[in-house]
C-alpha cells in the first residue's frame, strides 16, 4: 500500500485547511491524463473514497487509492522535498524518504 510520511501528511493537511475544506475529507490519489493523453498521478481532496479504492489512514490524514494504482504504487511513499517555489509531493522508493 502507498505509505505517506508525516511531513507529507502535513503539508496535505495544511492544504486542505487552506482550502477551508473539513478534516474529513481524504486525498484521493488517481491516474489522470496530461496534455498529451499520458497517464499521470494526480491527486485530489474527497468527501469519500471512491468505489473500488483502497483507503489507508496516515498520520490522521485518510488516503484514497484508486485500484489500477494499488499494485505499481505499492512499494512507493509519499514524501516532501524542497522546489523551487516551496515544498513538494514527491513520490519515492519506500526505504528512501528522509524522514
Amino acid at each position: 500500500m502507498l505509505q505517506v510520511t508525516s511531513t507529507a501528511a502535513n503539508v496535505l493537511a495544511e492544504a486542505r485547511q487552506a482550502q477551508e475544506l473539513p478534516e474529513e475529507y481524504g486525498v484521493r490519489v488517481f491516474a489522470h491524463p496530461d496534455e498529451s493523453g499520458e497517464a499521470a498521478l494526480a491527486l485530489a481532496f474527497a468527501e469519500q473514497p471512491a468505489e473500488g479504492d483502497l483507503v489507508t489512514e496516515q498520520d490522521g490524514t485518510e488516503i484514497y487509492v484508486a485500484p489500477e494504482l494499488a499494485e505499481p504504487l505499492a512499494g512507493s511513499t509519499l514524501d516532501v522535498t524542497e522546489g523551487p517555489d516551496g515544498p513538494e509531493l514527491t513520490l519515492v522508493p519506500q526505504g528512501d524518504e528522509e524522514e
